[in-house]
């Protein structure tokens, strides 16, 4: 069978609903990372995150396998990455009180502009994130610095790297949104 027909028969035997079910259930391994924190289970954290940053990898490309893209996916995805990043300080809290402490205001001041960001592209795109390379890259920069941080504490050059990812990931997200704007 040809990739579309495939994907056609597959997507129709259900299959295409499995894209949804993955972003959605990152939500789900949200809530049990937290009780995982909250436990100071740290071998259980890392699979709870690691599954949850498996279920981000895989259900775009499934998607698009099955034929099954939609901006409904794309925003179910985006609302589940939004539940998942924002933890990313909230779980580095549970386990390194102090860091965050340390750098609560950076730490409010990035997640009040990534969040204005989201909901502005929902207001302008009708989708609530931006995916391309470099917001792969700020997400994976954010889970394993949170890991990082959890482990071994902060230092200056994981606090650099964070940040100069996150505000290079939010000056592409905001500048999408002027040039739209400008248009």
């Amino acid at each position: 069978m040809s990739g579309g027909l495939a994907s056609g028969v597959a997507a129709r035997r259900g299959w295409g609903v499995i894209p949804n079910v993955l972003s959605a259930s990152r939500v789900l391994l949200v809530v049990a990372t937290y009780t995982a924190a909250y436990r100071q289970d740290k071998p259980l954290f890392a699979v709870l995150v690691l599954a949850a940053v498996l279920t981000d990898i895989l259900d775009g490309p499934l998607a698009r396998h099955f034929g099954t893209a939609s901006k409904l996916g794309a925003n179910i995805d985006s609302a589940s990455d939004l539940s998942f990043y924002l933890s990313l300080p909230v779980w580095t809290y549970m386990f390194q009180p102090d860091v965050v402490i340390g750098y609560r205001h950076l730490i409010a001041v990035l997640g009040v502009l990534y969040v204005a960001v989201n909901f502005l592209s929902q207001a302008k795109f009708g989708a609530l994130g931006v995916h391309n390379r470099l917001s792969r890259a700020s997400g994976t920069v954010g889970v394993v610095g949170t890991f990082y941080v959890i482990l071994w504490g902060m230092n200056d050059i994981v606090l650099v790297s964070i940040v100069a990812i996150i505000c290079a990931d939010l000056a592409q997200r905001y500048g999408a949104l002027l040039r739209a704007t400008l248009r």
